[in-house]
């Protein structure tokens, strides 16, 4: 059976690596997308076992899930700003915390928490570059709006979102600064902005940032960033199976589709029952072609074909090389210098994100 395997151990090492990088700001654990696929519930509850009290999700569903599940003295943050009265009906039934990212989600969370009868913790979202949700700086006077006039909206903090910490870190203080620009007007006018959070995984590593009161981090739980450079953070989640098919093929033989591959000698192969429906070599698409962006994605390839880039499998503790394209549900190894037999034990190395629900996740 194929498995995705989480190790705990260096889960626990990031975390206090994290905790170390901010610099006394509080964690909010952000287990968007079933904990970046490590799977939200058990995640949270290792999470919680090393002191995190705060959560950050951008689904309702899963603030309720996870109230459901006894989390129910932690805070959960409501990353995505909404307007859409069943997400806020969710998020109110969840006693979870709002995301505002514009006058019009903040009329409908009052709202709602008016006819309801009481009042909702919200964190006020400024944009200073993402441009997906958020109050622009200069917009101050609706910011201010909510403190005056919604008393049903009770206001607990304020951050913003970094699109560009692992490359830009000139941009990146430059957000933090129009941040804490906003806050203090807010706080000229006689009120308070509340806790104030900013760095993602990768201005966290990357960027140097001065502290604020919390750091939002993700991927960097798992020992990921998108950021360049060594950060001391220890990688988990890796797909184990087993051997399904051994066997030779002759000299002029081809692997898979295309095929790509064509043993120039005899070959033994094993098979695989793993591809990448569940995971395995899957990774985010292309999707902007600007000039910059389609030259970096051809001096990417160039450099991989220069280097003789391959894919690797391990079998009974020894890398092996992946031959030909790696189909749907399977993979094909040569393991023609290897002992091996159907049964014996695969690892692979796979971005749990990618890992569909379907396959067992396993903590050890």
């Amino acid at each position: 059976m194929t498995r995705l395997v989480i190790e705990t151990e260096k889960i626990i090492h990031n975390v206090r690596l994290i905790q170390e990088k901010a610099g006394g700001g509080q964690l909010i654990a952000v287990l968007k997308a079933d904990a970046y696929g490590l799977g939200l519930l058990p995640m949270a509850g290792l999470l919680r076992d090393q002191g995190v009290r705060r959560f950050g999700v951008t689904e309702p569903r899963d603030a309720a899930r996870l109230r459901e599940a006894g989390f129910v003295e932690e805070e959960i943050l409501m990353l995505r700003s909404t307007s859409l009265r069943e997400d806020i009906q969710i998020i109110v039934d969840s006693l979870a915390t709002a995301a505002v990212g514009s006058y019009d989600a903040a009329v409908a969370l009052s709202g709602v928490a008016e006819e309801q009868g009481t009042a909702l913790d919200v964190h006020l979202e400024v944009d200073t570059g993402m441009g997906r949700y958020g109050f622009m700086p200069s917009e101050i006077e609706r910011i201010l709006s909510i403190y005056r006039y919604m008393g049903s909206l009770n206001v607990t903090g304020m951050f913003t979102h970094f699109p560009s910490a692992f490359s830009n870190k000139k941009a990146t203080l430059a957000q933090q600064q129009a941040l804490l620009d906003t806050a203090a007007k807010v706080r000229q006018a006689g009120f308070d902005p509340g806790m104030l959070h900013a760095a993602n995984s990768a201005a966290l590593f990357c960027c140097g940032l001065p502290p604020l009161d919390g750091v939002r981090v993700g991927s960097a739980i798992s020992g990921r960033t998108t950021g360049r450079g060594e950060t001391g953070l220890q990688k988990t989640g890796r797909l184990e199976s087993q051997v399904a098919e051994v066997r030779w093929l002759p000299a002029g033989s081809g692997v898979g589709y295309g095929p790509a591959f064509v043993a120039r000698k005899p070959t033994k192969i094993a098979v695989i029952p793993v591809g990448y429906w569940d995971g395995f070599m899957v990774e985010k698409g292309r999707d902007c072609y600007r000039f910059r962006d389609a030259f970096r994605y051809c001096l990417g390839d160039a450099a991989n074909w220069l280097r003789r880039k391959r894919v690797y499998a391990t079998i009974n503790g020894r890398r092996v090389r992946v031959l030909g394209h790696v189909g749907l549900n399977h993979t094909t190894a040569d393991v023609t210098q290897l002992e091996c037999h159907p049964g014996d034990p695969v690892s692979l190395e796979v971005s749990p994100m990618f890992v569909p629900e379907q396959i067992p996740r396993e903590y050890r």
